[in-house]
């Protein structure tokens, strides 16, 4: 149950935040990220495909011995809906429920790398409620990608608002995510990495929910959003 809660933990983070919401309002179709889960005893890259449209967006992640686990949001009703493999039960989040988090600080590292092509710097984030988020920017994208981040934090008031502050802080400088890397007590339990993105065309009902689930609230503790 602990890598389980740690686990929706770093997807709450992931999929709320406004670093991921970057693509959603100028960009139509497919970013692929690669995934690594120690949290789970797993080292194996794991692919992320993310369908992005409009203020909508559907995750689909390999999550190796435990299946598949699937997200969908809808930035106009801000909900999160999140349903594993074949389950007919998942949970679902109100983002609208947001609460602050601990004060964060954003610190260069001077780290510097090349991922997937594109020239990265690493970010320190600290406050995250004894998680360290490492987070690797690069300036090195398309104009509307970019152009999308800023969007995305401006037009974003129910984020957590230092979470907000601390992405706006990045996006001020023009840079998008190409990697992040949480960490728990000094052991990393997730990296997620940039591989490419598709431009194409999308049809709406790719974001609606699987109409055979049945959602229920996620339970206090497992999403870090309560």
């Amino acid at each position: 149950m602990k890598k389980i809660a740690g686990l929706f933990l770093v997807f709450g983070f992931v999929l709320a935040s406004p670093v991921i919401k970057l693509h959603a309002q100028g960009f139509e179709g497919t970013i692929t990220w690669s995934m690594t889960i120690p949290m789970l005893g797993d080292d194996e890259k794991h692919p992320m495909v993310m369908n992005m449209k409009g203020d909508k967006s559907e995750t689909e992640v390999d999550m190796g011995m435990m299946g598949n686990m699937k997200s969908y949001k809808d930035g106009a009703t801000k909900k999160m809906y999140m349903v594993m493999g074949s389950s007919k039960s998942g949970f679902v989040m109100d983002m609208k429920d947001l609460k602050s988090s601990d004060p964060i600080e954003v610190k260069a590292t001077g780290n510097k790398e090349t991922i997937a092509g594109h020239p990265a710097e690493e970010y320190s984030l600290k406050g995250q409620k004894g998680v360290d988020i490492s987070l690797w920017m690069t300036a090195d994208m398309p104009k509307d990608i970019q152009e999308s981040f800023f969007n995305a934090i401006k037009d974003s008031p129910n984020q957590d608002p230092n979470v907000k502050k601390a992405m706006k802080q990045l996006a001020d400088k023009g840079l998008v995510m190409v990697r992040i890397v949480m960490k728990d007590a000094g052991e990393t339990q997730m990296t997620m990495e940039f591989v490419k993105y598709e431009k194409k065309s999308l049809d709406d009902s790719f974001f609606v929910p699987p109409a055979d689930v049945k959602f229920g609230p996620m339970p206090a503790g497992m999403g870090g959003m309560n």
